[in-house]
């Protein structure tokens, strides 16, 4: 199931789609990403073939069908480590545990955004998941919602 995306909060229509293509038994698509002119800059560390062609949809929309380890890579490696200083392989692969680290570093010294919120949030999840609270297909789910909102919220918060 493809996982949606938001990482601008910008309503202009897309000028440029990079789309990476892969040649994977169960997928032909590992993300879809639209940007616009002017937010060209966030698509410099996403790979894939660059086109105008099926662009129009709303900047910063990433339809993301790749699997949940990498998803959750993708968030760690373009989000999550530029903002909070770390990921989950600081924590051996603890992905709550870097959740948490993050949320700590947001709010050590000021009262929690929406985005340490959400952090927060996700990073229950994951404990829920390891303790066998909730099933991993729909903890997984509900983790993914956690950081697509959070990354949406930042994205506000940044004015991109």
């Amino acid at each position: 199931m493809p996982v949606l995306r938001q990482i601008t909060t910008c309503s202009e229509p897309s000028t440029v789609v990079i789309e990476r293509r892969v040649r994977a038994r169960d997928r032909s698509v590992d993300y879809r990403l639209e940007v616009c002119r002017r937010h060209r800059w966030l698509a410099s560390h996403w790979t894939g073939r660059r086109s105008a062609e099926g662009s129009g949809g709303r900047c910063g929309t990433v339809t993301d069908y790749r699997p949940y380890a990498q998803i959750v890579q993708s968030h760690a490696d373009l989000w999550l480590r530029p903002l909070a200083a770390n990921g989950p392989e600081d924590h051996n692969g603890d992905l709550a545990a870097a959740l948490r680290a993050g949320y700590e570093l947001l709010t050590t010294h000021r009262e929690p955004t929406g985005v340490a919120v959400a952090l927060e949030h996700a990073a229950r999840i994951a404990e829920a998941i390891t303790a066998g609270t909730l099933p991993p297909a729909e903890g997984q789910a509900q983790v993914l919602a956690a950081l697509s909102a959070a990354e949406t919220l930042d994205a506000g918060a940044r004015g991109a």
